[in-house]
């Protein structure tokens, strides 16, 4: 019998936004979803046992079930169900940055940011699942100024598609078409990190250039015995895949894989004459003492649509991390590494390929320990990338936090130190050399 099910006595509406930000125009509008009253017993009659969501979703949910907790619709006949996506992260944040020798000091600041997700997931059947969930950005980049914030303004709004898939699982295998996060390509770290969903510099950035793979694509995965072998595939503008970011070195003469499409946006869209094709293989294996993923990602990326002639470039990177689970998994410890390459052209002339490739190293390794309600963790990485000779940069980042749990692992209030810090080999020392962040949060993930 078909039911649904109120958590609460009113009607919701999702209001339709237009937005823009700098890299990205959209404009959206969802219809209203009446909800009807209900009473307590009916919502536990009609409700299977909540399911929280772990926190790790707020990263991939490609690589577990969907969370059967506040159910709106469901039909146990045929296993469909659909529940609201809500991740909602407010905070305070306090600044402090560091110009390189005598340029003169940056104001420190504090700041209130605030990130929101939004959508629906849930089944059709019980073996086709979906996902669709946005993203208002908060406006924290390390090297724009720090954590700025984004519009309330009508019309201003930065919002982003974040997830959106459909996944078929049938006899082990699983298809997932859309955008798709590879839970592969995603490190092991603390989650009282993720305060801001693990979209704030100190997080992001060498998760980004370790291989994080969140592209527009197929992902196609077989599970058996605890091991699971993946294959991922994007191909399209660059901006289409998050592993763009990290294969470094100019691709034509207005900079990177990730940056050149930005700088030719038109009428709101990314440049459009750089095609990348990434395929990535992978091998995980979960235990109750440990789990382990191992992928490697191979670009082809060609240059200039325009130009049959041009060069092609080519990269790959090679990533792995591991975690131990100890105490009845009260502690986890944890460590990756990846390590890449790939050919880059001269700004002088794109005709040419450098005979130099860029290169790049992360090693990460970190704790946490969880105790009931409380929980404290933190992580350290190490990246080092090079594109020419004698030009290494070395970036650190440092992430100490503790969270406090208000209900089950969905709500939690928390407090993380944030720093982070650039050196260099030769004299080409970056103007942002070192920075300070106190986090303080409220965050929800349902």
């Amino acid at each position: 019998m078909k039911r649904i099910v109120v958590l609460g006595a009113a009607s919701l509406c999702l209001l339709g936004v237009s937005a823009h930000a700098s890299t990205l125009t959209s404009s959206t509008a969802t219809a209203a979803a009446v909800l009807v009253p209900s009473t307590v017993a009916a919502l536990e009659a009609a409700t299977p046992e909540a399911t929280v969501a772990s926190p790790s979703r707020v990263m991939a949910s490609t690589d577990t079930e969907v969370p059967r907790a506040f159910v709106l619709y469901e039909n146990k006949e045929i296993g469909a169900f659909i529940k609201p996506v809500l991740q909602l992260s407010s905070t305070v944040v306090g600044y402090i940055p560091k110009r390189a020798g005598d340029t003169g000091s940056l104001s420190g600041r504090t700041s209130t940011l605030v990130l929101a997700r939004f959508g629906v997931e849930g089944k059709v059947t019980d073996w086709i699942s979906f996902r669709s969930v946005f993203e208002r950005n908060i406006g924290f980049s390390l090297a724009r100024n720090g954590p700025v914030g984004t519009s309330v303004w009508e019309g201003t709004a930065s919002l982003q598609a974040r997830e959106n898939y459909i996944r078929l699982e049938r006899w082990g295998f699983e298809l997932t078409g859309g955008i798709v996060p590879d839970p592969a390509s995603i490190d092991f770290i603390s989650y009282n990190t993720l305060d801001l969903f693990g979209m704030d510099p100190y997080v992001r950035d060498p998760l980004l250039v370790s291989g994080f793979n969140q592209g527009q694509g197929l992902l196609l995965r077989y599970s058996r015995w605890g091991a699971t072998a993946g294959l991922a595939f994007t191909g399209g503008n660059p901006l289409t895949s998050s592993s763009s970011f990290g294969f470094g070195g100019a691709v034509s003469s207005l900079g990177t894989l990730f940056s050149a499409p930005l700088r030719a946006l038109a009428s709101g869209l990314p440049g459009s004459d750089i095609h990348v094709l990434l395929f990535s293989p992978s091998i995980s294996y979960a235990h109750k003492y440990f789990d382990i993923k191992m992928a490697a990602q191979f670009y082809r990326v060609d240059i200039d649509l325009t130009n049959d002639e041009d060069p092609t470039l080519t990269g790959q990177n090679l990533r792995a991390t591991a975690q131990a689970k100890l105490l009845d998994n009260m502690l986890r410890v944890f460590a990756s590494f990846s390590v890449r390459g790939n050919k880059q052209i001269s700004v002088t002339d794109v005709t040419m390929r450098l005979e130099n490739d860029f290169s790049a190293m992360v090693i990460g390794a970190g704790a946490e320990f969880d105790y009931k309600d409380f929980s404290v963790g933190g992580q350290y990485y190490w990246v080092r990338t090079e594109a020419t000779v004698d030009s290494a940069l070395f970036n650190q980042y440092v992430n100490i936090g503790a969270s406090y749990w208000l209900w089950e692992r969905s709500v939690a209030a928390g407090f993380r130190w944030a720093h982070s810090r650039v050196d260099a080999e030769d004299e080409n020392i970056p103007n942002l050399i070192d920075t300070h962040s106190l986090i303080g949060s409220l965050r929800l993930v349902l």
